[in-house]
């Protein structure tokens, strides 16, 4: 009995966390109302006559609690009384979304939606993870990773323009070092050759006595 209870916790298990999937990212900024989705697959399934839905975050904190036909907020956290509001109205159609009120900093992270609406259907568990919108690039997916990326290339490639561009410049400034060196030599000679002459023709002109 026992080997089969286990055997059957497990298939449960196995089909809630396939059903899970990757969690629904939501982004909202401090003060807004943000709704977080969760739409339950209906299959042709009759609606349960009294149909649960808990939210949860981080694993145990009650967000909202519905269940024999209202909400619970005996159950709810402190933090989050007044600012639920869950329309019942949608469970017919699968709707299990839960509406967030002035959201707080403390607020983001992640939330569990725990849905048993239809007969013969396995709980219905979805993941949205609650994050603050970005200041720049919050409108561009990847913006964030997109910034990163440029920059990883910019950077590198600054170094080596600079670098570059300093070769080329110490070597211009080398090579007219060297020419003008070589002028100056090549002009003492001439200096030299063009003022003997007249050294010579004054001795030569001077009157003996």
């Amino acid at each position: 009995m026992a080997a089969q209870m286990k055997k059957w916790l497990l298939l449960v298990c196995g089909v809630v966390l396939l059903r899970a999937g990757d969690p629904v990212r939501i982004e909202a900024d401090e003060g807004e109302d943000v709704l977080l989705p969760c739409i339950v697959e209906r299959r042709d399934a009759d609606r349960l006559p009294d149909p649960t839905v808990n939210w949860q975050r981080s694993g145990s904190e009650v967000v909202n609690s519905y269940y024999n036909g209202k909400n619970h907020p005996v159950y709810q956290s402190e933090r989050y009384k007044g600012r639920t509001e869950f329309a019942s109205q949608g469970l017919s159609e699968g709707n299990a979304s839960l509406l967030l009120k002035n959201v707080t900093p403390a607020d983001f992270g992640n939330y569990t939606c725990h849905a048993s609406l239809y007969e013969n259907s396995p709980q219905t568990l979805h993941t949205v993870l609650l994050m603050q919108k970005e200041t720049q690039g919050a409108n561009v997916p990847g913006g964030r990773e997109n910034r990163l990326r440029i920059l990883s290339i910019c950077v590198p490639l600054s170094i080596v323009v600079i670098l570059v561009g300093g070769s080329v410049g110490y070597c211009c400034c080398k090579k007219k070092t060297t020419k003008s060196k070589a002028g100056d030599v090549e002009a003492a000679p001439e200096m030299e050759e063009f003022t003997c002459p007249r050294n010579s023709e004054n001795t030569s002109v001077t009157p003996l006595h």
